[in-house]
């Protein structure tokens, strides 16, 4: 890696002691941060990164990339489980995530933000998600007729979920019926799931597939999902994937990694600093100063404000819970890492504390529960005066 930078042309005039630098390079700063799996809001700052200034460079855009795409995935994936109230949802949008390694990635943040498992074979094996899957219209299609292909897949997959609209979703769970197929499931991929999956649950029950049970998929989303919910459709589970892995309706998260601070060694004492705030004025992209933290003030269960302070403050309010906690300091991990699971339950319980006005599909900026101290905003006066 190091001899490739050599020969790069633009970096033909760096000192050589750069490259040795880089060869013995090991992060020793500080790092606070927001635990993974907390809602957060707009203009909070959910990590807080102390170093020297070249280590805070080296790290700002893994920490960006990994904190934006995740953090998405993971936002879209609480909203859709949410809209499903407590019906499973699988996701399954590796065919059409950015990549082979962000389609692991998507499984993660999915698995996070409420999904209950993924079709992703290397993210379960890799990450331990639970795997699951149905079959594909390919193989459907390789037998001449449909129901052969049902027999088939249920000799090997006895509890899976036959996918029953390659031709025509009912003609196709009349067959399942005539030949006595007895599957766990089936999933309707496409029409109209409002009026195709009661159909599908009439004539399942009319004919003693009670407890055969019927998953949806097709492009769903969090606003379809809802419709189907409040529309009362028959539906036990949902398989979600374009819309889930890509984000589509809102496909990037604007997270940025901002300079805040500078601390410089006194002349006459280097064990003291002299410490002047930064922040960036440019017209959309404002950032604040100071090294800060938030602080969540919940009333009767639920969130009713976040303060963002600066991190040295004494006048917090009472009971209040700092969210930036220390993970690394002098470089090394100080606070023992949650597991996946962990960090998934971690976000369930934080659902349960958003008051209904944070719930809804169409939430505004305006209903923000983000408010800065006093002190906080003096000292962006101060700077801008």
């Amino acid at each position: 890696q190091i001899s490739y930078l050599r020969s790069v042309d633009v970096f033909k005039n760096m000192h050589q002691d750069f490259f040795k630098y880089l060869k013995k390079f090991k992060f020793k700063g500080t790092v606070w941060a927001v635990p993974e799996g907390t809602i957060v809001f707009p203009y909070e700052p959910i990590v807080r990164i102390e170093a020297p200034m070249i280590e805070s460079q080296i790290v700002e855009t893994f920490v960006l990339s990994m904190i934006n795409f995740q953090s998405m995935i993971s936002s879209k994936a609480s909203r859709i489980s949410t809209q499903a109230k407590g019906k499973p949802v699988i996701e399954f949008g590796s065919r059409r995530a950015h990549g082979p390694q962000a389609a692991v990635l998507a499984a993660r943040a999915s698995y996070i933000g409420g999904c209950e498992g993924t079709s992703n074979v290397l993210a379960g094996y890799e990450l331990g998600i639970p795997v699951h899957g149905t079959m594909a219209h390919s193989f459907i299609m390789g037998f001449e007729k449909e129901e052969e292909a049902f027999k088939r897949f249920i000799e090997v997959f006895p509890t899976g979920y036959l996918l029953v609209d390659t031709y025509d979703s009912i003609a196709a769970i009349q067959k399942i019926i005539k030949f006595k197929i007895h599957p766990n499931g089936i999933r309707l991929d496409s029409g109209d799931l409002s009026s195709v999956a009661p159909k599908a649950r009439r004539l399942l029950d009319r004919n003693g597939y009670e407890d055969c049970r019927i998953m949806a998929s097709g492009d769903l989303n969090e606003y379809q999902i809802h419709h189907l919910i409040r529309k009362g459709a028959p539906i036990d589970s949902f398989g979600v994937g374009s819309e889930l892995t890509t984000s589509r309706d809102d496909p990037v998260m604007s997270g940025v990694y901002k300079l805040v601070a500078v601390k410089i060694p006194r002349a006459q004492d280097t064990t003291h600093y002299k410490t002047f705030y930064t922040f960036k004025k440019s017209p959309g992209k404002v950032s604040y100063p100071g090294p800060k933290q938030i602080l969540r003030i919940i009333r009767d269960g639920l969130i009713k404000m976040d303060l963002v302070s600066l991190d040295n403050e004494k006048n917090i309010p009472k009971g209040s819970i700092p969210l930036l906690k220390k993970y690394v300091d002098n470089g090394n991990i100080v606070t023992k890492l949650p597991t996946l699971q962990e960090i998934r339950e971690i976000h369930l319980q934080q659902q349960l504390l958003l008051p209904r006005n944070l719930r809804l599909l169409n939430v505004t900026q305006r209903t923000s529960p983000v408010t800065f101290s006093n002190k906080l905003s003096t000292m962006i006066q101060k700077i801008q005066g």
